[in-house]
């Protein structure tokens, strides 16, 4: 239970820095297209706050959490690959995403991960 929480927390970590990096690009390079820079940023903003809400949630044995966190992990590989085929970014980045990803979607279908997961309804 507390690695799954443990990888949500870095993945959260990650978005923030993404965000604050994407944020400091756009100030001073501005976007191609203006509403383009803050539909970024606002996804980004969007990913924080879900991964944060998974993180929190498993970590305090919420049932609803199971769902954030495997669809979050999904979503995560979607963009790894991405990256891996350097549509979105590097290699690099998309083998951590990768790695991330399926580490997450491995910890939370663990059978302790389960358990905790299932007995908590609120």
């Amino acid at each position: 239970m507390t690695a799954l929480a443990v990888v949500l927390g870095v993945e959260a970590v990650l978005v923030l820095g993404a965000t604050a990096l994407t944020i400091v690009q756009f100030a001073t390079h501005g976007a191609q297209v203006e509403a383009d820079g803050f539909a970024f940023v606002a996804c980004l903003v969007i990913g924080f706050l879900w991964v944060g809400l998974a993180a929190v949630g498993v970590w305090l044995e919420k049932r609803w959490s199971r769902g954030l966190t495997i669809v979050w992990q999904i979503i995560q590989l979607v963009v790894g690959v991405g990256a891996l085929q350097g549509l979105l970014a590097g290699p690099l980045e998309g083998a951590v995403l990768l790695t991330l990803g399926l580490a997450g979607i491995v910890l939370v279908l663990t059978p302790g991960v389960t358990r905790a997961l299932r007995g908590n309804a609120a």
